[in-house]
């Protein structure tokens, strides 16, 4: 009898043991946001024109961010998809070329928890993007095709404070290529010739010096209870020199979308 006293006893104290409070707890939840954005995009890609092309820009993107089962205060999953399309003219407004881009990146990042509400992010992801530029005025090779898997270095920052009784967190965060297979033709080869067979030097290896990218956001999510609104800018940059072939893509973007279940709790300091 005095034993089943003693584990009743026990059971309690470790029920009524210090709790954390729900601000405090590990957030193993998915986040995600959706955004629309609208912008302006110039192109340049000297397999099809030696002109530069300036247009908008229209697309779709999706983030999902998940901290890891061990050490959610440390480690954070992300995974971003996006699709964009532009509509650009040449300098004369006689000609269109038209842009399409899709993308997903897949990876993780160590975050460091600073005083004020400060948290910070470094990582590395690794993705697949693709897309074609078409020009129709080009009746003999029209298109210039884009596909390449790559590995990135990525950071980011976050603040949380408040406007008022609303929460608000700023964000930031980069994504830097540095590693890369891409494709490209050599200047002046028609894709009918490469499916002739002649598909030699068509697989590169990118780094900054012949194929730099980057992809920055700058974000503030305003919490509105179960949701939270997200309004930023997007800088895009995406570049290559191969084969003699330049090409310079450069998007400005406003971004708005929402944040399903609002922004979270934030990590506390540990």
């Amino acid at each position: 009898m005095k034993l089943n006293s003693i584990i009743l006893w026990l059971a309690a104290m470790i029920a009524a043991g210090p709790q954390l409070r729900a601000e405090e707890m590990p957030d193993r939840s998915v986040h995600s946001a959706w955004t629309l954005e609208w912008g302006a995009e110039s192109i340049l890609d000297t397999y099809l024109s030696p002109l530069r092309y300036h247009g908008t820009t229209l697309g779709l993107a999706a983030s999902w961010q998940k901290n890891f089962t061990s050490h959610p205060d440390l480690w954070v999953m992300h995974n971003d998809a996006s699709v964009r399309g532009a509509n650009t003219l040449n300098p004369a407004h006689n000609a269109r070329m038209f842009d399409l881009d899709v993308r997903y990146d897949w990876g993780v990042s160590r975050r460091f928890t600073l005083p004020h509400s400060i948290q910070l992010f470094a990582g590395a992801s690794a993705g697949l993007q693709g897309g074609v530029i078409y020009l129709p005025r080009n009746g003999n090779n029209p298109a210039s095709a884009k596909a390449e898997m790559r590995l990135s270095l990525t950071a980011g920052a976050e603040w949380h404070t408040r406007i008022g009784r609303l929460p608000l967190r700023l964000t930031e965060s980069v994504r830097l290529p540095s590693l890369s297979a891409f494709f490209s033709p050599q200047y002046g080869e028609t894709y009918y010739e490469i499916y002739l067979g002649n598909r030699n030097g068509l697989a590169h290896c990118g780094w900054w010096g012949n194929h730099f990218a980057l992809d920055n956001l700058l974000a503030a999510d305003l919490g509105l209870g179960r949701t939270a609104l997200r309004i930023g800018y997007r800088f895009d940059a995406r570049t290559s020199w191969v084969n003699n072939i330049n090409t310079q893509i450069f998007t400005h973007a406003l971004v708005i979308g929402v944040i399903p279940g609002g922004i979270g709790p934030k990590i506390k300091r540990q």
